[in-house]
């Protein structure tokens, strides 16, 4: 099932990728007039209820579970509020778009996005997904600036040491946000790749991507702010060749994944620090 018949309008169903571009994206659809993300960004209803069972940690779930606003703890006490909630959104003048663009559902399972799906039919809303990749390795190295970065840590020796650490741990809850292959099967099977809409962080500020998404979603070209920063790691920190070549063995089967799911992505030219590390022997 891909839709509804006499829809209500569109929720844009976002599962991440973290550090690929989600804050920029929420950004420029929630100022929009025809478009109400409603309270927050990241509801991470889904997760929290589903996602424990395919390996967050005991404090992982309880951090998830956690009130954070009371509205959001009435979706997690009664889902089916989740879904109403949206749908009132939808009703108020003008409004054509809504959503939830929470990139750690990069995690969530065929069954729950087909959950998903269903819960949104009841309510003659559409989902289209949303999934944005980015080059692995540049991922990994945003993301633990970006969380190095909320400690107050900015040297560049930490940033080293920390990438090695995290070669070596490959925690569950890391592989989670950037396991691209699960999530490509995932849609793949709750909706078809072909009912999704698949973009690179690396081609996302350009015109055609944003005019391709737009169409995606079913509302009208408006030019975005394309000079708008949000969440942005900077470094000037220049990474060993050993430590490129661990993190480019950690993440080469993420790379062959994408390859699999999609063959039309000129990955050498999109991912060159990829496409060299992960390739490399």
């Amino acid at each position: 099932m891909t839709g509804t018949t006499d829809a209500a309008g569109v929720f844009l169903l976002g599962l991440g990728a973290q550090k690929a571009g989600t804050s920029w994206l929420h950004a420029q659809l929630n100022q929009r007039r025809d478009a109400d993300f409603g309270f927050l960004k990241e509801y991470h209803i889904h997760d929290a209820l589903t996602l424990p069972a395919a390996g967050f940690s005991g404090r992982r779930r309880r951090s998830l579970l956690k009130p954070r606003t009371w509205r959001r703890q009435r979706f997690l006490e009664r889902p089916d509020r989740y879904y109403t909630y949206f749908a009132s959104l939808l009703k108020r003048p003008g409004i054509q778009l809504t959503g939830d663009i929470t990139p750690s559902y990069s995690g969530l399972s065929s069954n729950t996005l087909q959950a998903i799906q269903r819960g949104f039919a009841a309510q003659k809303i559409r989902v289209l997904p949303v999934f944005l990749m980015r080059d692995p390795i540049e991922r990994t190295i945003s993301s633990l600036r970006m969380h190095r970065r909320k400690q107050g840590l900015q040297d560049s020796a930490g940033e080293i040491q920390a990438l090695h650490e995290l070669c070596h741990e490959r925690p569950e809850r890391i592989t989670l946000r950037s396991d691209y292959g699960h999530t490509l099967q995932a849609l793949k099977q709750a909706f078809g790749l072909e009912h999704c809409f698949i973009g690179t962080y690396e081609t996302l500020f350009h015109q055609n991507c944003w005019s391709e998404l737009c169409r995606f979603l079913e509302i009208p070209y408006k030019e975005p702010q394309w000079d708008q920063e949000v969440n942005v790691s900077r470094t000037d920190t220049e990474l060993p060749e050993d430590l490129l070549a661990k993190l480019g063995q950690w993440q080469a089967p993420t790379l062959k994944a994408v390859e699999l799911h999609c063959p039309e992505l000129d990955l050498k030219q999109l991912w060159p620090t990829a496409s060299r590390w992960c390739c490399a022997r």
